[in-house]
C-alpha cells in the first residue's frame, strides 16, 4: 500500500481522534461569573439575588445551560450544598433568589463544564425594630428588638444615639445588653431586645432623632463593619 493511499485510510480515524481530544477542552471552557444583592446584605427574611452569566472562552453567552447555587453556611464548617438550579437565558445570564437565615458564602456551578463562579459572601442582618417611649418629662426609652433564626444567640451589646433634631450637635449615646426575649417566663427562641433611657438636653425643646447599632456577632452581618463609639451621623 503506497504512502498516500495509506493517510487516506487512516485520515478519517486522524480526524476523529483529534476531534476527541479537542472535545473536553471545549466543553470546559465556560466563565462563570457572579454578584450578589443588595451587596451590602439584607435583614433576616428578606430576599436577596444571585445573578450572572455563564459564557464560553471566547465571551459567547452559554445558552440553555444548567447551573446549581451552591451554598456553605455560617459556621463554614461543613462544605458547599447544592439549594437551587436554574437555566442560562438567551443572554448567557441567570438569577436565584433566596432568603437565607444567615450568613453565607454562595458559588454557582455548570454541571455540564464542571466549571465554578468564585464565591461571594451573603450578608444578613437581624431584622430589627427600633421605638421609643417617654419616660417623664425630657426623659425617653429606647427599645431595639431584633429577630433571629431559631439558633442564634445574641451577646454583643446594642448602642443607641439620640441627637437633637435640624442641628449637626454630637448625638448623645448610650450601651445596653441585648438579652432574650422571655414570655411566661421561658425564652422566646429567635426574639431579643435591648433598651436604654436617655435624658433629653432641655434646650433642644423635645426635638430630637434617634438610632442604633448592633455589630457583627453570630454569623449575622458584615464582619466589616462596627459601630460608631460616639460620633455618629443620623
Amino acid at each position: 500500500m503506497g504512502v498516500s493511499r495509506l493517510i487516506a485510510v487512516l485520515r478519517p480515524v486522524i480526524l476523529t481522534l483529534l476531534a476527541l481530544a479537542v472535545a473536553p477542552a471545549a466543553a470546559s471552557a465556560a466563565v462563570v461569573e457572579i454578584e450578589v444583592s443588595p451587596a451590602g446584605g439584607a435583614e433576616f427574611g428578606e430576599t436577596q439575588a444571585v445573578t450572572g452569566k455563564v459564557a464560553g472562552a471566547f465571551g459567547a453567552p452559554l445558552v440553555g445551560r444548567e447551573v446549581v447555587l451552591e451554598a456553605h453556611r455560617y459556621p463554614f464548617r461543613a462544605g458547599f450544598a447544592p439549594v437551587a438550579t436554574a437555566m442560562t437565558g438567551l443572554d448567557g445570564r441567570f438569577a436565584f433568589d433566596r432568603a437565607l437565615d444567615r450568613n453565607h458564602r454562595v458559588r454557582v456551578l455548570v454541571p455540564e463544564t464542571g466549571e465554578r463562579s468564585a464565591f461571594a459572601p451573603v450578608y444578613v442582618f437581624p431584622r430589627a425594630n427600633l421605638t421609643f417611649t417617654l419616660v417623664r418629662r425630657n426623659v425617653i426609652r429606647v427599645v431595639q428588638t431584633y429577630r433571629t433564626p431559631d439558633d442564634i444567640r445574641l451577646t454583643k451589646t446594642t448602642r443607641f444615639y439620640v441627637g437633637r433634631t435640624g442641628r449637626q450637635t454630637a448625638p448623645l449615646a448610650a450601651r445596653a445588653k441585648t438579652r432574650p426575649v422571655r414570655r411566661r417566663g421561658k425564652i422566646v427562641r429567635g426574639r431579643f431586645r435591648a433598651s436604654a433611657q436617655v435624658r433629653i438636653p432641655q434646650a433642644w425643646r423635645g426635638r430630637f432623632r434617634y438610632g442604633s447599632c448592633f455589630p457583627y456577632n453570630a454569623g449575622m452581618g458584615n464582619p466589616t463593619l462596627g459601630c460608631p463609639r460616639r460620633s455618629y451621623r443620623f
